[in-house]
């Protein structure tokens, strides 16, 4: 009989811990609702470069070569071939990482890598890889590759655990890397032609950009195993390889605005004609829902496409249907992507400037989350982006205010609750 006492006090503690850890989590999100303010940059694209260089905390890199692809039939084919031709290193984060045939070819790719004397090494987001089997982790291993996890959950330490890695990148010889919001698993296989194939956008960078990139995984594996990678082979001299400028946000977040909150910050303010948003997770604190009205309200056209009936969160749809009304009600047109889950983080702005990477519109990725993105700045790039969007668009449904306004107050306190707690979504 003395059992259950017990179990019951284990229960209430962990329900208290849970609490303690939804509250800390929501004053991080509130703070930083309260150190942004978001000005209107302006009209002159060399002040935006300007602000987005101080914004992100690096400059920005010229001379690169850049792919943009879409799906998984165009993304995963070049990151095998890559893997594949690897000659020195190959440095590999990724949050999600699950079970199936792509999860095994990539395990097998990296395995038969590491077995030719290729320096292979892996970090793996722990929570975003819950789903993955062991054997995967064995077979490279056991093939000689160095596979770390991150922030792997301790009682003594749930706080440090809420902050992931959300990264996805792939760097292959230093010379070439691929980031973007691909994960590896089945659901992201395929062209979005069915709700068991994901939507998504991944980015291929050759040039001096790739070392910016290589930093960013550099930061994860000195978390992951307190080994700082200095070696020479690992910071090869990059060459020119093409005509792009790029500017690459790697954010940590810290106390004040991350990068990734900063950046996005300014494709908002900086954008004068068109802004147009792919997010997989919208849920913007309450700072970036008044810029997003400013900048409507100011002429510029906002759309934001999100995920419709397939959103593989139900919760984070109902958090960001709670800001859609004041959205709606400033000219900001939001899309529900019919056909399956919606997963691109993409943002193009003025025809000018294409940011892709991992970065979610919402506070884990804004002030928990590790991120890593890119702005390319080239309208030739901005201009087949938009093409891609407007295609999106095509298969989506637009949400209206007589939608919003026929939403029961059961279901509009039920959406209220999850925004509140939306730094844990």
């Amino acid at each position: 009989m003395a059992v259950l006492p017990l179990l019951g006090a284990v229960v209430a503690a962990i329900v208290v811990v849970f609490i303690y850890i939804t509250l800390a989590a929501n004053v991080e999100a509130n703070h930083q609702d309260r150190v942004l303010d978001v000005p209107e940059i302006g009209t002159s694209l060399d002040a935006f470069l300007r602000a987005l260089q101080g914004a992100a905390g690096d400059s920005i890199a010229e001379g690169n070569g850049v792919d943009v692809y879409q799906n998984g039939d165009e993304i995963f084919p070049p990151m095998l071939a890559a893997i594949h031709a690897s000659q020195s290193t190959i440095h590999f984060s990724t949050y999600v990482y699950w079970a199936g045939a792509v999860p095994d070819t990539f395990a097998t790719a990296l395995s038969n890598a590491a077995r030719r004397g290729v320096v292979v090494r892996v970090v793996l987001d722990s929570e975003g890889t819950e789903l993955m089997p062991k054997r995967l982790v064995r077979q490279m291993r056991d093939a000689g590759c160095t596979v770390a996890w991150f922030r792997q959950m301790r009682w003594f330490d749930w706080m440090k655990y809420n902050h992931r890695t959300h990264r996805r990148l792939l760097i292959v010889d230093g010379t070439l890397a691929f980031t973007g919001g691909v994960g590896i698993a089945d659901e992201w296989a395929g062209h979005a032609q069915s709700p068991s194939h994901w939507r998504d956008t991944h980015v291929r960078l050759t040039g001096p950009i790739v070392a910016a990139l290589q930093g960013a995984f550099t930061d994860n594996w000195n978390q992951c195993t307190q080994e700082l990678l200095l070696h020479g082979r690992d910071y090869p001299k990059l060459q020119p390889t093409g005509d792009v400028s790029v500017c690459a946000v790697v954010s940590t977040p810290a106390n004040g605005a991350s990068e990734a909150q900063r950046v996005m910050a300014a494709c908002v303010a900086g954008s004068t004609r068109m802004l147009h948003v792919s997010n997989a997770y919208f849920v913007p604190p309450r700072s970036f829902i008044d810029a997003l009205c400013a900048a409507s309200e100011r002429g510029v056209d906002v759309k934001i496409l999100v995920p419709g009936p397939y959103h593989d969160k139900k919760i984070v749809r109902r958090a960001s249907r709670h800001t859609w009304p004041r959205l709606v009600r400033a000219g900001v047109r939001i899309y529900e992507y019919q056909p399956t889950m919606m997963h691109a983080k993409t943002v193009i702005a003025d025809d000018e400037l294409l940011l892709v990477g991992s970065i979610n519109f919402d506070p884990r990725s804004f002030s928990l989350n590790a991120e890593c993105g890119v702005v390319i700045i080239s309208r030739k790039h901005a201009a087949d982006a938009e093409k891609a969007y407007q295609a999106d668009i095509a298969r989506s449904s637009q949400v209206t205010l007589e939608q919003l306004d026929s939403v029961g107050i059961g279901n509009r306190l039920v959406d209220s609750l999850c925004y509140w707690i939306r730094a844990q979504l």
